[in-house]
């Protein structure tokens, strides 16, 4: 069964699921003071170093954390042997499903042009670090949710542990969302939004890396990957330095 009947297969319950997240967001963002309550009841993460150092590692680390999983997986399960040679292809959709989200999502921001809380927050939040890109919706969530969502339900071949492996990337991409709000760096909207728009986007991811299997091969596809992992890697580490 090729990824683009995979991805079929389940598109329907991932537009739902998008459709209930943007539904959330809505809410969040329009309901008067939820948005802020929200954050400014997140003031006493700043008050106990362990738990703000935890979730900063889960801000910082997250997507790198993925994107070694994912290599992990093209290194020791994408062989000829047992039909693993399968297992490119839903790593290229996780990995177009990054790229695509994360450029709309960018885009969106641009669009929208909504404050950071630490600007519209200023005085009743206790984060003061300074963002210099808009706040709707959420780089982090939109980019890590583009991976965790087809990780975790497009399946792989022959690979021991694989519900072990998608149950940490999926806690993972939970805490680094969770952790762009009580790191106060996001309002809820603004991550709620991000899932919706890695939703959104997924099915589509799949559509075109499908269509790139057929036309190039699957060799090809396979040194496409690392170049995505490659250029991944460099972008989740220049952005950990900004």
């Amino acid at each position: 069964m090729g990824i683009e009947k995979d991805v079929n297969r389940n598109y329907m319950l991932i537009y739902s699921i998008a459709i209930i997240f943007c539904v959330i967001t809505f809410i969040y963002w329009f309901v008067p003071g939820l948005d802020k309550s929200i954050l400014v009841a997140h003031n006493p993460v700043y008050h106990n170093n362990l738990l703000l150092n935890t979730l900063k590692i889960f801000t910082d680390a997250g997507i790198p954390i993925i994107l070694l999983i994912c290599s992990g997986f093209l290194y020791f399960y994408s062989g000829d042997k047992d039909g693993k040679r399968e297992n490119i292809k839903p790593l290229l959709i996780v990995l177009f499903t990054l790229f695509i989200a994360g450029i709309a999502g960018d885009l969106i921001k641009l669009l929208v042009g909504r404050a950071r809380p630490f600007v519209e927050l200023a005085g009743l939040i206790e984060s003061s670090e300074v963002h210099r890109s808009f706040s709707f919706p959420s780089g982090h969530t939109t980019k890590i949710m583009g991976m965790v969502i087809p990780f975790i339900t497009l399946p792989f071949i022959s690979i021991k542990h694989c519900n072990l492996y998608k149950g940490v990337v999926l806690f993972t991409g939970v805490m680094v969302a969770y952790s762009r709000i009580a790191l106060q760096a996001h309002f809820p909207s603004d991550v709620m939004a991000g899932v919706a728009v890695a939703c959104l986007l997924y099915p589509v991811s799949g559509t075109l890396a499908e269509k790139y299997v057929k036309k190039y091969g699957i060799a090809n596809a396979k040194t496409f990957v690392i170049v995505l992992l490659i250029l991944a890697f460099i972008l989740a580490f220049l952005e950990m330095s900004l």
